[in-house]
């Protein structure tokens, strides 16, 4: 049933109610007094909820959810310990680039800044972890900022949002409207960066593909396995990526993580076109940062990423910006 916009409804009501606003099915959680508010309002909605017995776990299924569906998974932890136990799972995510959302459970505003019992700023502490990290004062907001947070969590390179709530906002009152269901902010490279692309694989006499990163669907894995099949374009999979290309396929030739096969190193380090779509160059991928020449890499680059300026990779592409 659609929630009645002309009516105030308490903070609790509004999170769930931007929950189901935004097509989220499940939730998981380690219940705690500190977001009763939300909890009472889970039992009136069509939103399965798993009660979990540690809250890395439930961070960490979070991330599961969000993987399979391509929308954040959603995670409520209550303040202090329930959310350093979480910790794990939204490293987690940050690190695989994984869109989740966690709710924690905060003391009331009132006492914030006395040391009050499990008070912790989950600004400063999420706030390198997570992709960003905020709290809710006002419950006249919460439309507001669990939109935006759907959208950082999905936009660009995906990846965590960490909400807190304060006890006391949770049980006032506001009437505002639902935000509407958000889409991800897809990005694609421009005509003549393709065609600059098509060039540099027609030119390339050894060109080795990487894939990997977020934001894949069946479809997407499928039109990549045709198009390496097309160019003859020898393909890897990156670490933990390997669901990216059938080990069947003609062109697969190994996943580049821990113990890759010497071969494999040594094929990408002789390539002269090297095509990463999708992931980040990172320690183990990138063999503890001995794959490329950092900055300048021997071999021409092509980093195919959804957010420039967290693709961290030290690399300098010969196709341009």
């Amino acid at each position: 049933m659609a929630a009645d916009h002309t009516k105030p409804r308490t903070g609790g009501q509004l999170i769930v109610d931007q929950l189901v606003a935004q097509g989220a099915d499940h939730v998981f959680t380690v219940p705690g007094e500190s977001f009763l508010a939300v909890l009472d309002a889970l039992v009136d909605v069509n939103i399965n909820v798993t009660v979990c017995r540690q809250e890395g776990g439930a961070a960490m299924m979070a991330d599961a959810h969000g993987k399979l569906t391509g929308r954040p998974g959603i995670c409520m932890v209550t303040r202090g310990p329930g959310a350093s136990n979480a910790m794990a799972g939204i490293h987690i995510a940050k690190q695989d680039s994984t869109p989740v959302v966690m709710f924690v459970g905060q003391i009331e505003r009132g006492m914030r800044e006395r040391e009050a019992f499990q008070e912790m700023d989950y600004r400063a502490v999420f706030g390198q972890a997570a992709k960003w990290a905020t709290e809710i004062d006002d419950a006249a907001r919460i439309p507001e900022v669990v939109s935006r947070a759907f959208h950082v969590a999905m936009s660009g390179r995906p990846g965590p949002v960490v909400i807190a709530l304060p006890e006391d906002m949770l049980v006032e009152t506001a009437t505002v409207a639902d935000a509407p269901r958000v889409q991800a902010t897809d990005s694609a490279p421009a005509r003549g960066q393709m065609q600059a692309l098509a060039q540099a694989l027609a030119d390339a006499k050894s060109p080795v593909a990487i894939v990997g990163g977020a934001r894949w669907d069946r479809q997407a894995v499928a039109d990549f396995a045709a198009f390496a099949q097309r160019f003859s374009l020898p393909v890897a999979a990156s670490f933990r990526r390997q669901m990216l290309i059938d080990h069947e396929h003609p062109c697969y030739i190994g996943d580049l993580g821990l113990g890759s096969n010497p071969e494999l190193i040594k094929r990408l380090k002789e390539a002269d076109l090297l095509l990463l779509v999708g992931g980040r160059l990172s320690e183990i991928p990138s063999q503890s940062y001995t794959l490329l020449d950092i900055p300048v890499p021997h071999q021409q680059l092509v980093h195919v990423h959804p957010d420039i300026s967290r693709a961290r990779a030290s690399v300098c592409a010969k196709l341009g910006d």
